[in-house]
């Protein structure tokens, strides 16, 4: 009697073994990485030489790990690149300049994923008490304006034109920043300056106190500076918006259904239930338009969008046409430390709970795999939503939200109205394996995948809205006032 209990009870443990795992292999590629990782010391110096070995270590990290490393630029024009930096590379250099080195380096491969972490330079940086430059400002029309201001005491009327910091022509400026801001575009890389213009000039200058600016005063074409003192991180995050969760829900009208999705993140099981809830509101009130605000949508689990496209698809769907997985050695452990528990790794079957592991997990060692995703079935027809879909997108709907949005006007499941999505159509992701660099003890991560979009031709672009909007106007307001019926 006692062996049978063991054995059931052993039968029972298993099996939440797995069931745990499987919750694991759900949470997908937006997961942000652990930030407790212990941070640099900025001011600790380098030498030439192990600057040279760390910038040796990202190149070929991105040729072993990255499915497509050379997509934008040749190779022997980066490794040309990587010549030249390594030459002009003084005899020695504080790890947040080298950081800044690396930063440029690793932005040449133009992926948006691929990056070197700011978190273990910025705590060192924000406990010295070092400064940030105090005003706001965006790039319009290839010149800086005052936005608002972060501090103030401070103040430059909003849109000033900023001509010169610290001697730094403004046309300067905005060639430097671009070369550490992280996205695809042109075009995308300045609104990622100008969504947070000082956190820019830190990760390019090091600038860290006093800000002498220039700029132009009123109408007039005369040029007035003045010094402002930087700020504090603290008096930074003072402006920032409060996370509010990734979800929320509400009826704006009584047959119009808002949608507000910030990531497709949380466990599987919340998420499920989080639709079926809207959705069960919307039919309860006879609803006949539903918005879906992706703006600001920061990725994460892309089958959560096929999911929630499901409610209202009119035929068979996919997030993507296919997928180039490079499946290393470094991947795996990656995707093993991250998504499945140790304690259970030994028993391989656990994989096939997960569609990507089921594949790469038969795979080679430094394979590229190609995955073909099947066809989505939507809901039967009596248990969708039929009416109307709007969906919202900006230059921050990102990685899974763009997955969404590209699938959402391939299929032709309702109208995008905003801005384009925030990286292009096709793009690489999926960065699990980060490494930590030998001399520098800089972290930084590396894409192992490539997503292929639905319409491939387009795949060099980022997704575009059918009614584009400037981004000052609100598009929630103009899909009630332009596109909702007056009854409605």
């Amino acid at each position: 009697m006692r062996q049978v209990l063991v054995k059931k009870w052993t039968i029972v443990f298993f099996l939440a073994a797995l069931l745990g795992a499987g919750s694991y292999l759900a949470l997908e590629s937006g997961r942000m990485p652990d930030d407790s990782v212990q941070p640099v010391r900025i001011d600790r110096y380098l030498t030439k030489r192990e600057m040279s070995a760390d910038v040796d270590a990202v190149v070929h990290a991105f040729d072993k790990i990255h499915p497509n490393p050379y997509r934008f630029i040749e190779r022997q024009v980066l490794l040309a690149s990587v010549d030249s930096i390594k030459m002009r590379l003084p005899d020695s250099l504080t790890t947040i300049n080298f950081w800044r080195v690396l930063d440029q380096l690793i932005i040449r491969y133009t992926d948006a994923h691929s990056t070197i972490a700011d978190r273990q330079v910025l705590r060192d940086y924000v406990k010295k008490g070092r400064r940030f430059f105090p005003i706001a400002a965006r790039v319009a029309n290839e010149k800086i304006l005052v936005a608002s201001h972060e501090n103030s005491e401070q103040i430059l009327p909003e849109g000033t034109e900023i001509v010169k910091i610290n001697g730094q022509s403004a046309n300067q400026v905005i060639e430097d920043m671009l070369q550490h801001a992280t996205k695809e575009t042109r075009a995308l890389k300045l609104r990622e300056i100008s969504d947070d213009f000082g956190f820019y000039v830190w990760k390019t200058y090091a600038w860290d106190s006093v800000f002498l600016v220039h700029f132009k005063s009123g109408e007039s074409a005369k040029i007035d500076s003045m010094f402002l003192k930087g700020i504090g991180w603290e008096d930074r995050e003072h402006s920032e918006k409060q996370d509010v969760g990734p979800y929320s829900f509400t009826r704006i009208k009584d047959k119009v259904g808002l949608m507000k999705i910030t990531g497709f993140t949380g466990s599987a099981r919340s998420t499920k239930d989080f639709y079926a809830h809207c959705f069960q509101s919307l039919a309860a009130s006879n609803a006949t338009h539903l918005v879906l605000d992706f703006r600001g949508h920061r990725g994460g689990v892309d089958s959560y969008g096929e999911q929630l496209a499901t409610y209202f698809a009119k035929q068979p769907f996919r997030k993507l046409s296919k997928a180039y997985w490079k499946v290393t050695p470094e991947f795996k452990e990656a995707f093993d430390t991250r998504f499945v528990p140790k304690i259970i790794r030994w028993f391989k079957p656990v994989y096939l709970l997960d569609e990507y592991a089921r594949v790469f997990y038969g795979s080679q060692a430094n394979e590229c795999v190609t995955v073909n995703y099947p066809l989505k079935n939507p809901l039967p027809e009596e248990e969708r939503f039929q009416g109307a879909v709007y969906l919202i997108t900006d230059h921050n709907t990102f990685s899974a939200g763009s997955i969404f949005a590209e699938m959402f006007k391939y299929y032709q499941m309702g109208t995008i109205v905003g801005q384009p999505t925030g990286n292009l159509a096709s793009f690489n992701g999926f960065a699990l394996a980060e490494f930590t660099l030998p001399h520098s003890n800089l972290l930084f991560k590396v894409s192992s995948v490539y997503n292929i979009a639905n319409n491939e031709a387009l795949g060099m672009e980022p997704v575009a809205p059918d009614i584009f909007l400037d981004r000052t106007e609100d598009p929630v307001a103009y899909v009630i006032e332009n596109l909702v019926p007056a009854g409605d």
